[in-house]
């Protein structure tokens, strides 16, 4: 069978066989609609099954009414199909071909095309307009889709301080534009290498937790903050937004990274932290100090004026002199009082002190030897793990007051049932380098203890010369230097304090 006859064939089953005319209409179009261009209305319009599973009905779910099929479609579009026909109907070369919005059954927009065929009689008088539906929607999506992704990455072209990184899926660069090779210092030889191994090490989890997002979500923006290390070492913080691209298969094949420089930002944002921090901190201390004043001292007053009053309404010199003592004695307490007073204020006055770079070993040292005499006396044995070369920066003076209150501490508190072991050995935290002071004393309760053990005026064992100030102070000083202090006890067992020694204040 050649072509010729194969076209006359398949014309004469056209005619005949409507089976061929189904499958066009319903497996090649997305709806058919054919309309009486001579009606003055539309009651004799009529659009194929298909169109109608194309807007999600079913045959029983359509509609009733003699036109439903045009309440779908947009008023805009139906006015400017009228306007086609118009055109097909005074010029025949004129091509219907338009587009429709049509609503769907769940009520989002469905786009069709319309291509139409104007049907004439034997005179050649119009008479039926068939129009071919074809779903589109996906291409409209896919072209909104598009414009916004120009729109958004043509801005970002404009701006020459962003940054445009593509990495494949397994993080290796692949792209990178000449801002980012500026900024960074960086080559072209990192193409091919791990974009993961330029990050600093605390923010790898964090990007990699991005990247798995991409995955999936892919064609998202995901948001974070890296902070990246340059041919310099310096530390830049960057905001990137990372992207999953997909190939035609619908899988994740690379992934764009857009960024820009916010390092002064986060500067910023961190200096306003630390001032918001110092100033809570600020707080709270004057807070404690007002209390103390208008507890301590208002003590202090009222004692002095009951003693005075008895002192003036003594009957005989042996009262007199017993009231005169107990006034000196008020009068003593008061003066502690105000010396403390003196020493917390000078504490919390010096904040902004200056540090300076201290051997640890060497200041731990100093006040052993300071404290050789009660060591010795009571047989200490003193256990000291703390490398010569590690330097702390401290205010002096503090780290002084602060190894002086704990070691003395743990040679006060000791053990009577057993031999006294003190031990002090450091470690390193992020951004801090912590000292551990260890003894086997005689322990604080710490579930009655633990909201006071730093306050004010607080013992927890009998000892006379026992004032209550030492760790109250030693708390202050620590905290001045954006440091903290933490500790473990129990009764019969002993102490241990952390002291977290700020290593970027």
């Amino acid at each position: 069978m050649n072509q010729g006859s194969a076209e006359a064939e398949l014309y004469q089953h056209l005619t005949t066989k409507t089976v061929i005319f189904d499958f066009l209409q319903t497996q090649v179009l997305d709806g058919l609609w054919y309309q009486d261009v001579q009606a003055p209305t539309h009651e004799h319009d009529w659009v194929s099954p298909t169109f109608w599973r194309t807007l999600g009905y079913e045959p029983e779910q359509v509609p009733a009414g003699p036109t439903p099929w045009r309440a779908t479609m947009h008023p805009a579009d139906l006015a400017l199909a009228q306007l086609h026909l118009e055109a097909c109907l005074q010029d025949p070369d004129h091509s219907y071909d338009h587009l429709l919005r049509c609503t769907h059954r769940d009520g989002s927009v469905v786009w069709l095309r319309g291509q139409g065929l104007l049907l004439r009689d034997e005179q050649g008088t119009p008479t039926r307009l068939l129009v071919a539906l074809r779903n589109i929607t996906k291409e409209k999506h896919a072209e909104a889709y598009a414009e916004e992704i120009a729109n958004h990455y043509g801005l970002i072209l404009s701006n020459q301080s962003v940054y445009i990184v593509k990495t494949d899926t397994k993080g290796d660069y692949t792209y990178a534009n000449d801002i980012f090779y500026e900024r960074f210092g960086y080559g072209q030889d990192i193409i091919g290498t791990s974009s993961l191994l330029s990050i600093i090490e605390e923010d790898r989890q964090k990007c990699l937790a991005m990247v798995m997002r991409c995955f999936e979500e892919p064609e998202v923006g995901h948001q974070v903050i890296l902070r990246k290390l340059s041919s310099d070492n310096t530390v830049k913080s960057n905001h990137w937004e990372l992207k999953g691209t997909l190939n035609e298969q619908g899988q994740v094949e690379e992934i764009l990274c857009v960024g820009y420089d916010v390092t002064l930002l986060v500067e910023n944002l961190q200096k306003s932290q630390h001032l918001l921090d110092v100033t809570s901190q600020q707080n709270i201390r004057l807070q404690n100090f007002a209390y103390i004043i208008s507890h301590n001292i208002r003590s202090h007053s009222a004692n002095l004026t009951s003693l005075v009053q008895l002192l003036t309404e003594a009957e005989d010199e042996e009262q007199h002199a017993m009231f005169l003592q107990m006034l000196q004695t008020s009068t003593q307490k008061l003066a502690e009082t105000i010396v403390n007073l003196s020493d917390i204020v000078a504490v919390n006055s010096n904040v902004n002190k200056p540090k300076e770079r201290r051997f640890l070993r060497a200041e731990i040292d100093r006040t052993l030897e300071a404290l050789s005499v009660l060591i010795r006396q009571h047989k200490i044995t003193m256990d000291v793990h703390v490398p010569a070369d590690l330097a702390i920066t401290v205010v002096p003076a503090y780290l002084d007051s602060i190894l002086l209150n704990l070691i003395s501490n743990a040679v006060k508190y000791r053990s009577p049932h057993r031999p006294a072991v003190i031990r002090l050995h450091t470690y390193q935290e992020p951004g801090f380098i912590v000292l551990k002071v260890q003894d086997n004393g005689l322990g604080i309760d710490m579930v009655k203890n633990r909201a006071k053990l730093f306050g004010m005026y607080k013992t927890f064992h009998d000892n006379e010369d026992a004032r209550g100030v030492g760790l109250f102070i030693t708390k202050n000083q620590i905290e001045a230097m954006q440091g903290s202090i933490a500790v473990e006890s129990e009764v019969g067992v002993g102490s241990t304090f952390k002291v977290y020694f700020n290593e970027n204040a």
